[in-house]
């Protein structure tokens, strides 16, 4: 009576914590809290077969059941849900999907087939003594393979925070509770146990599994009427915007700016959404590049390929390449030159809470694509006023071929691999800078 009572108390825990975390995961659309979903189904039907049959003994069906979910399902989808979480390879995370659905349907097939032997009663049936040898090695395949994977994730994510990589520093306290999680549940299911402490730890590993899940995103109170205020108290009143907080950065974190004070703003932002520059300022001619004859012509562009993109207001905000980056002197052709410019708009769509971490990435690729790639004309990251999980990268490049060196660059692949898991989806736009669309300075005439 104690072991069903146990078991009853640990699938009202387990069901609700999978009721909670495939909730989430409905919402997040997040391939390793789908996994664990699976794992969270497995243990939770484990532990209501278990209770039924404390109660009115153990059948076959019973036993299949609890072998399929806590047994094979549990430690080998939670190991693949930690390597969704962890890899920060494709490769790795596409065979980690592809082991973990064939073997699993293998699996599922032969233990739901396989006779079984001796008599069910209504003690905890031990897998040892009722399966045959095909059956035990499959599951022992399953264990192994969750342990060595769990175990190897966990120890990459301490690797990496020794390292001062601030995300895994971040996942490191998740990633070693699921692994902890899979050792109970491996514990649980090898029969080793007695029932009281096999129940208790499915119990607990389910709730291990659901706590260490909500680590890795953040929670909110109340995100479908999130109204401006933010986790840190209901105090917090979005300040009136005065055109320079969401500008576009170049490499380096924003910095409080003094500005005066702006008029009040108005009940309805027609903005919002939009991407916000910060107001033009009138410019010389010395800022566009040019010096102008007194016929009107201009007399061909100085630095920086007639952006002047080392002065004036314009250069600094929209991300074009310094000064120093380019050989002084004006290039052949001048603005004509950038007939075969081409490059991408992409926007990405980010994880709530994880915008802080991309920006620190997209720092650093800014800085080092603008530092190494000579040909780069434009290399920018803008927010999005009024939504505060977007960014938008603005990339323009002299040719094809600065594109396509631009695209084999290290610091772009490690930005690509170590973004991915703050990035919820993006989208990309091709761009292609036609003769017709080059700028050119409008002519002079008399009387004006």
């Amino acid at each position: 009576m104690v072991d069903a009572l146990l078991a009853l108390v640990a699938t009202l825990g387990a069901l609700a914590a999978t009721g909670l975390l495939i909730s989430r995961a409905n919402k997040d659309r997040l391939l390793y809290l789908i996994a664990w979903s699976f794992t969270q189904v497995g243990l939770s039907l484990a532990l209501l077969c278990a209770s039924v049959g404390f109660l009115a003994g153990f059948n076959g069906v019973l036993f299949r059941v609890m072998e399929l979910g806590a047994a094979l399902i549990g430690p080998v989808w939670l190991a693949l849900g930690m390597i969704e979480l962890i890899a920060r390879y494709v490769q790795v995370r596409f065979a980690g999907w592809l082991f973990a659905v064939s073997y699993t349907v293998v699996a599922t097939v032969i233990l739901v087939l396989d006779p079984l032997k001796g008599s069910l009663t209504k003690s905890l049936p031990k897998p040892g003594k009722t399966y045959d040898a095909l059956p035990l090695l499959l599951i022992d395949g399953a264990h192994v393979v969750a342990v060595l994977a769990l175990a190897a994730c966990t120890g990459v994510t301490a690797w990496l925070a020794s390292k001062r990589d601030q995300e895994a520093a971040e996942l490191l306290i998740p990633v070693a509770l699921v692994a902890l999680a899979g050792v109970l549940v491996v514990s649980g299911t090898r029969g080793f146990l007695p029932a009281p402490l096999a129940v208790i730890a499915l119990g607990a590993a389910a709730g291990l599994v659901y706590y260490g899940a909500m680590r890795t995103i953040p929670v909110y109170d109340d995100e479908e009427g999130y109204d401006g205020r933010d986790e840190y108290g209901d105090g917090y009143r979005e300040e009136p915007a005065t055109g320079y907080e969401e500008q576009g950065y170049v490499g380096s974190r924003r910095e409080p700016v003094s500005a005066p004070t702006p008029p009040p703003p108005p009940s309805h932002d027609p903005r919002r959404g939009e991407l916000r520059f910060p107001e033009p300022v009138p410019m010389q001619s010395e800022d566009l590049g040019f010096s102008v004859n007194p016929g009107g012509n201009p007399a061909g562009p100085t630095a920086v390929d007639g952006f002047g993109a080392g002065r004036g207001a314009a250069g600094a905000a929209g991300g074009l390449v310094p000064e120093q980056a380019r050989p002084a002197g004006p290039p052949p052709g001048g603005l004509g030159r950038l007939a075969g410019a081409c490059g991408q708009i992409t926007v990405y769509t980010l994880l709530d809470g994880r915008e802080d971490a991309f920006d620190r990435l997209a720092t650093d690729l800014v800085k080092a694509a603008l530092a190494a790639e000579p040909d780069t004309v434009i290399f920018a990251c803008h927010e999005v006023v009024g939504a505060p999980t977007q960014r938008i990268f603005y990339q323009l490049f002299r040719d094809e071929a600065a594109f396509a060196a631009h695209r084999k660059q290290p610091h772009l692949q490690r930005f690509l691999a170590e973004s991915r898991t703050h990035v919820l989806a993006t989208n990309v736009i091709e761009l292609r800078l036609g003769p017709a669309k080059v700028p050119l300075p409008a002519p002079e005439f008399p009387g004006r």
